[in-house]
């Protein structure tokens, strides 16, 4: 007999985008001026077409990075998480309902075999309707990603858009002080553009980021993994 190996109480949250793979480690820490850091970040610049619409078409070259940023800070019994970009792998729209606590039947999408579909209240608009985030996921890609999963020998335990994660993350800034309300504000301001909701300001505030990333060019993935890490809410 082999013994399992017992899982670590650490977060890797990976992105996935048609032209990177991005590998973020982070912590919570009790130490410094923000409750959460960057322990370890590696960009994998994907060139060759190994992802084209989120479809993993070089799953051995994926596999091999994943592998190699896991040994190489000693993470292989890590919780693991994979972040989707928002490419057309992902469907994703803003609905206004008439009610703020709908039954999934009320968005009038047709149940399918082939299609997992969710969605996330988001706030109330000006004209008394209630917005909400809805997103579909191919089964056959959610398969691939599983079976990249196996591949590589990690610990998946979440498989979710960028815009979830983001979504998370916005509200872990706020914390308490967080209100659908203000929420509201920022999205109408941004014409319901989610990737522009976090600054690198309120990121550091959020997290301690190694001198040496560019966090303007990385605020993205980093940004996904923070809300990936405050969700799964993993403990040191």
């Amino acid at each position: 007999m082999w013994p399992i190996p017992v899982l670590e109480h650490e977060l890797v949250s990976i992105s996935f985008f048609p032209d990177a793979l991005v590998c973020s480690w982070i912590q919570k820490t009790k130490t410094g001026t923000a409750p959460l850091v960057l322990r370890a970040y590696q960009h994998y610049p994907l060139t060759n077409l190994e992802l084209e619409n989120l479809i993993p078409f070089n799953p051995t070259v994926i596999k091999k990075c994943i592998i190699s940023f896991l040994r190489e800070h000693g993470l292989q019994n890590a919780f693991v998480t994979f972040c989707l970009c928002n490419d057309s792998g992902v469907m994703e729209k803003f609905v206004a309902m008439p009610i703020s606590t709908p039954h999934r039947s009320d968005f009038g999408i047709a149940q399918s075999s082939n299609m997992l579909w969710e969605y996330r209240y988001l706030y109330p608009n000006d004209h008394g309707q209630y917005v909400f985030y809805v997103y579909s996921i191919p089964r056959s890609l959610i398969l691939q990603y599983q079976l990249l999963a196996v591949a590589a020998q990690c610990n998946l335990i979440t498989i979710t858009t960028q815009t979830m994660a983001l979504l998370d993350a916005y509200k872990t800034i706020f914390g308490v002080a967080f209100r659908r309300s203000q929420l509201a504000v920022d999205m109408m301001r941004y014409d319901n553009n989610v990737e522009q909701l976090i600054s690198v300001d309120a990121l550091r505030r959020m997290m301690s980021i190694p001198a040496g990333i560019n966090t303007i060019d990385e605020r993205l993935p980093i940004a996904a993994a923070c809300g990936l890490m405050c969700v799964e809410r993993i403990e040191e």
